[in-house]
């Protein structure tokens, strides 16, 4: 009670006076640790949005709320920061294992969503000819992405890594041959993919993928590759193209299988579109 009322007699004394964040967020830091967790809050109201330290400062707005058991709270709080620098990960040394638990959580849930901006952000900068930002937001979505298993998360990482080269290439002052966007007498129907907002992806009916016999003369051994292919209005594989090779034999016989793939296709507004998915093929030769 009596360091509430200090607090409230000190906010009065200075209000209207210039807040140095630095300060402030040093005094919510020996608040924290003297357990005073609803003092620690009002003291980091005193902090305006725009400061520099602002990833730091909801830091400990989110650490203060799970010490009270404010949990949605607290995920709110971390989802902010999030969105405003999918990259920031407090230093685990320093945070309660509880606030490291609700980060990965959250991160998970907001990948799909953080990944679509990010890719989003980096094409329309690619667009208006920003190579340099189209570069950093591209590195920021591969390093967000990591090593995440999610398929449909894979598949925008192929795309990042594929626009990164070309990005890349146009920052060199390496010509682009060719026109990004042909205007053909009949325009094109466009190919989506997990990046396009609104799109419901197609759903597999059948999916045959061929056995690999080992080469003769070798050992039985595990494969690894990547295929890419686009699924038209009807369900059917239009084209097929080896993102990762296995051996050009198999990869043949790989690329010639997904003629008898099936699929419900993708849609956009209730109608079918065409769509561009990877797949990983794993397997084992015998």
């Amino acid at each position: 009670m009596i360091a509430g009322t200090l607090l409230v007699a000190f906010l009065l004394a200075n209000q209207g006076r210039p807040v140095d964040p630095v300060t402030e967020l040093a005094a919510v830091r020996n608040l924290y640790s003297a357990a005073s967790f609803e003092d620690a809050l009002a003291r980091l109201t005193r902090i305006g949005p725009a400061s520099s330290l602002q990833d730091e400062i909801d830091t400990y707005r989110a650490l203060c709320l799970l010490a009270l058991n404010r949990t949605p709270e607290a995920e709110t709080v971390v989802e902010q920061i999030l969105h405003r620098n999918p990259r920031y990960l407090p230093d685990e040394t320093e945070v309660s294992p509880r606030l490291v638990t609700v980060f990965r959580t959250v991160r998970a849930r907001l990948l799909p969503s953080i990944a679509k901006d990010l890719y989003a952000s980096a094409r329309a900068s690619f667009d208006a000819g920003r190579y340099d930002a189209a570069s950093t937001q591209l590195h920021d979505l591969l390093a967000v992405i990591g090593g995440a298993t999610d398929p449909a998360v894979s598949d925008m990482k192929l795309l990042a890594e594929g626009f990164l080269k070309l990005t890349e290439a146009a920052r060199a002052g390496v010509p682009i041959s060719g026109s990004p966007m042909p205007t053909p007498a009949e325009p094109k129907p466009p190919i989506f993919s997990f990046a396009d907002r609104g799109v419901w992806g197609p759903v597999e009916i059948l999916r045959t993928v061929p056995q690999r016999a080992s080469p003769k003369g070798t050992q039985p051994a595990i494969y690894q590759g990547l295929i890419e292919v686009v699924i038209n209005e009807r369900g059917r594989v239009e084209s097929a193209t080896m993102r990762r090779s296995i051996d050009p034999t198999f990869d043949a016989q790989l690329v010639a299988a997904t003629a008898a793939w099936r699929f419900q296709p993708a849609t956009r507004d209730g109608q079918p579109v065409k769509y561009r998915r990877s797949y990983e093929i794993i397997g084992y030769s015998r």
